[in-house]
This record gives structure tokens, C-alpha cells and sequence, in this order.
């Protein structure tokens, strides 16, 4: 299951402004997406999300296998009370997007296919192995690329292996990697 807030610009009665959604996405088994819920929130806070959450179980969600987050510490709070044991992994577009805010533009690429290497590792030791690897050279390199998010500390770089597939069969979630 995919969650992420997000904020999207829009017009009502004539006047521009922002909204928080919040949406969950389902993934099933064969990788297809299914949109479970939008909703129009006042924020990301633990309350929003527990909401929503708790809205979908209603609805019968069974306990997910697996999650990808944003990194939100709202988020991670309301799925901490509801669902603490099923394996949690931030979302690798947001974090890439948070290493190359904390990068010079000059080591964007080499940023990039670091971190691409990493996360298409085949195995977890293989992974966790690349992860040590690139903490330890971009710690220093990159004020605070490396660094876990605050309130994110167990998410910021947990990586699980995804099936090899041929990039024109994925979704764009799944080229982007952040879905299994």
C-alpha cells in the first residue's frame, strides 16, 4: 500500500488555494494500482491520518503486507498505532528528491547512480551493504543528504528488494521505485 500527502493548488469560489490530500494507493499482487481513498484534509497530522486509516478499515481493509510512505511524521505516528509490524519503506522518489536538495548540482548525477545502484540491489545484504557504502560517502560530502529525516529515523533508508522487470512493463511508481 502506497501513502502520500500532498498539496495541490485550486480554485474555489473564484479564489486560489491550497488543499492537503491525503491518498492511499493498493497494490496488487500482479503490480496493478488501485486508488482506495482521497481525502481533502486540513494537514498531514497523526489525527488526518488515523481518519483516514481507520475510515478504510471500516471499509474492510485487511492489515496490508507492506507500505511505502512519504516520510510524513504524521503519517508514521498514525501507521505506528495501527499497523507498528508490517515492514514500512519510505518512499525512494521522496528521499532521492531530498538528496539532491542537500547536494551541489555538481554531484547530482553521481548522487543519482549511487543511489539508483543502491536500491536496485538484488538481495537485503546486497542492499544494506550499498546503503553502508553510500552513508559513509555521502555523509560528509552532502550536509544532511545522508541523514535520516527527522521523524523518519527508521524508514530514511530501509530498502527492500524489488523483481527485476523490464522499465517499459512498470508503472511509474515502480520506475521511480517505490513500489515492490
Amino acid at each position: 500500500m502506497i501513502l502520500d500527502g500532498t498539496v495541490v493548488r485550486v480554485r474555489l469560489d473564484r479564489k486560489a488555494t491550497s488543499i492537503v490530500l491525503l491518498v492511499v494507493l493498493g497494490v496488487r499482487e500482479d503490480g496493478q494500482e488501485v486508488l482506495l481513498a482521497v481525502k481533502n484534509m486540513a494537514g498531514e497530522t497523526r489525527e488526518a491520518w488515523r481518519a483516514v486509516l481507520d475510515d478504510l478499515v471500516r471499509r474492510g481493509l485487511r492489515k496490508p503486507e507492506f507500505l511505502i510512505v512519504d516520510g510524513g511524521t504524521g503519517l508514521e505516528q498514525a501507521l505506528a498505532t495501527l499497523w507498528g509490524d508490517v515492514p514500512t519503506q519510505r518512499c525512494t522518489v521522496h528521499k532521492h528528491r531530498n538528496l539532491l536538495a542537500h547536494a551541489p548540482q555538481r554531484l547530482h548525477e553521481e548522487v543519482s547512480a549511487d543511489y539508483t545502484d543502491m536500491i536496485y540491489a538484488d538481495s537485503l545484504a546486497e542492499i544494506e551493504e550499498r546503503r553502508r557504502a553510500f552513508v559513509r560517502k555521502w555523509r560528509l560530502r552532502c550536509k544532511g543528504g545522508s541523514r535520516q529525516p527527522r521523524g523518519s529515523r527508521r524508514l530514511a533508508l530501509h530498502l527492500y528488494p524489488v523483481a527485476p522487470q523490464p522499465m517499459e512493463e512498470r508503472t511509474h511508481h515502480q520506475r521511480d521505485r517505490t513500489a515492490p
